[in-house]
């Protein structure tokens, strides 16, 4: 025996077909088609199963790996915006300041919802967080700075030819 129950319809789950185990032995057949369309789930001894494809439950796995650490970054930038010490992980935030960490925020949760609602690519999420990640190293290195602190004068590059004469004399 079916039945529907309804909720969460913006997830496309739980307003699902339910049928018991014994259905599924019966019917399996009639089961999977609708699997197929979307989940459905198996009621056993008082405990649900949920039964849908596989490359659903990899989207929904791949998801939920991404949200914790997207979560976490958030909520350390917003921590250290506000003076208080990060957790060593993300000691790299202190490279910015508040307005520059409110920029990563808005960027990072702009690509975490359009990989949620639409292009389902987190990687676009990660690659913003490593783009962050590196300008921090590059900030807390010194490098730029100094980059930025030399004197501005051009100079001319040797000649390649004769970088090769001599490249040619050492062997």
């Amino acid at each position: 025996m079916t039945s529907c129950t309804f909720g969460m319809q913006e997830f496309g789950m739980f307003a699902d077909e339910v049928y018991s185990a014994t259905d599924l032995n019966r019917r399996a057949g009639e089961v999977l088609d609708h699997a197929r369309k979307r989940p459905v789930t198996i009621s056993r001894n008082k405990e649900q199963f949920a039964l849908l494809k596989r490359e659903h439950a990899a989207k929904l796995i791949e998801t939920s790996l991404q949200f914790g650490p997207t979560l976490d970054l958030v909520v350390g930038a917003l921590g250290v915006a506000e003076g208080k010490e990060p957790s060593a992980s993300l000691v790299w935030l202190k490279a910015f300041d508040a307005d520059e960490l409110r920029q990563m925020i808005r960027e990072v949760l702009a690509a975490s919802a359009t990989a949620l609602h639409e292009s389902e690519n987190w990687a676009s999420v990660s690659s913003i967080i490593h783009e962050w990640h590196e300008s921090s190293l590059v900030a807390t290195s010194g490098i730029l700075e100094q980059a930025m602190n030399s004197p501005a004068g051009e100079s001319a590059l040797p000649d390649p030819r004769s970088l090769a004469e001599v490249s040619i004399r050492i062997e």
